[in-house]
């Protein structure tokens, strides 16, 4: 079965009309990897969202698709967090998660997508 990044990542290979071997030699990865990563079998290494984004000089929305395709395919993130406000930051959101409504969720988001702008 194909996950959501396994669609982006055959959609960008499409529009650039490329194999999954042209993709694999640009990201320096097997093809029998990006196929895990497709069909689910593998979870995508922290970073890849950012290196596919980075060989293909995705910008805007189709960056945005793609980066959000990857964050529903994980299960878990890292955070560095450089200062101890920031770190002390994500504690407590990693804390609380999974106790916020969908309302505080949206709200979250919302404060956060406000620095994209």
């Amino acid at each position: 079965m194909v996950t959501e990044i396994g669609k982006e990542l055959r959609k960008l290979r499409i529009d650039k009309d490329e194999r999954l071997l042209d993709m694999a030699e640009k990201v320096e990865r097997s093809p029998a990897f990006l196929s895990a990563v497709e069909t689910g079998r593998k979870a995508p290494p922290d970073g890849f969202g950012e290196m596919i984004v980075k060989a293909y000089r995705l910008t805007g929305e189709a960056a945005e698709r793609l980066l959000s395709a990857f964050d529903k395919s994980r299960d878990n993130f890292r955070i560095y967090a450089l200062n101890p406000f920031a770190r002390d930051t994500a504690g407590l959101l990693a804390r609380k998660f999974d106790t916020l409504s969908d309302d505080q969720l949206k709200e979250i988001q919302t404060i956060l997508k406000r620095g994209e702008k």
